[in-house]
């Protein structure tokens, strides 16, 4: 998707990205407040920046294919919406041009859901709707209240998505997990957990044509903090067995992991370099903030000065 819309940014956001450039654009690299901020630690830094080079490309058995052509392939040459009419109707709703240094995550963000929305074997769930909020919650947590809040209505209109409905099932899964453990999650996942949120966690795992994608996998990570789990390869591999997710052998490395696993290293790895973004984003505002009051307090005095000199030659 590219952002053809948007206007070229002004000398601060230019002046901002000669600062944030370097490291702006790695950290979209999932897009990827009250659902919480990452807790990062040095010992996952070492497994998060080598997990893009891990991730395989999903392979589906000649007998999966066969399955899914019976129950989709009544869907073949039915139109698909592009991605990019999903990108012209955020911009039209927006109205303004996104901060530059966040333009590349909007853009990701939308792909990314834009393509799950679309595909035959996607099921809105809660658990995807925390992930879309909880990621969109966090990448933008540095722009002003007013500017995120349009932010969300406008990708979650691009989408065709009721935004109430979206932060009600985020606050709805937050709510479900407080006090819970990693062991009540998994007796959800198995099915001894008759709430809504168990009941989705339990399908995630039965269901056979049950499509993970990035915003669900977002979901869990975020699940994970709530109920005390940290983010990591070996808690993501415990999740993903529990779910049942199968692992693919990356040809590069001949290391075996899930896409969840995969995904909990590119999300915390971007988290880490967004954080610096937001860092250096904030540094910059406040910094062009203290000029612009510094160029206004001198036109101050200096208008109060000629008004006192005139006053003096009135008299």
């Amino acid at each position: 998707c590219v952002d053809t819309l948007s206007t070229p940014p002004n000398n601060m956001f230019l002046r901002s990205a000669l600062l944030v450039a370097a490291v702006a654009a790695p950290a979209a690299a999932f897009a990827p407040s009250s659902v919480g901020g990452l807790q990062l630690r040095s010992q996952q830094s070492a497994m998060i920046s080598a997990a893009p080079s891990l991730r395989a490309p999903s392979t589906v058995s000649s007998l999966q294919m066969a399955t899914l052509g019976e129950k989709y392939g009544h869907l073949r040459g039915a139109d698909v919406e592009p991605c990019d009419k999903a990108v012209r109707r955020f911009y039209e709703l927006f109205a303004k041009p996104v901060p530059f240094v966040f333009r590349t995550a909007t853009n990701e963000i939308l792909y990314m859901s834009h393509l799950d929305i679309v595909n035959a074997r996607f099921e809105m769930d809660i658990l995807w709707g925390l992930g879309f909020y909880s990621t969109y919650d966090l990448f933008f947590a540095a722009l002003d209240e007013d500017v995120r809040q349009n932010l969300f209505k406008s990708l979650a209109g691009a989408l065709k998505l009721d935004k109430d409905e979206i932060k009600g099932d985020a606050e709805k899964v937050l709510e479900w997990a407080k006090g819970k453990t990693e062991a009540d999650v998994v007796k959800a996942i198995n099915g001894e957990d008759d709430s809504e949120i168990g009941k989705a966690l339990a399908k995630a795992k039965s269901n056979p044509d049950f499509l993970y994608t990035r915003n669900f996998g977002a979901g869990l990570i975020k699940l994970m903090q709530v109920v005390g789990v940290e983010p990591n390869s070996e808690s993501s591999r415990r999740w993903a067995e529990a779910f049942g997710f199968g692992s693919k052998t990356s040809a590069l490395t001949g290391m075996s992991m899930s896409k969840f696993e995969a995904d909990v290293g590119i999300f915390l790895s971007s988290v880490e370099k967004m954080q610096e973004v937001m860092q250096l984003y904030a540094d910059v505002e406040a910094r062009e903030k203290k000029k612009v009051a510094e160029k206004l307090a001198e036109k101050a005095a200096k208008a109060a000065e000629e008004a006192g000199a005139q006053a003096e030659l009135a008299q």
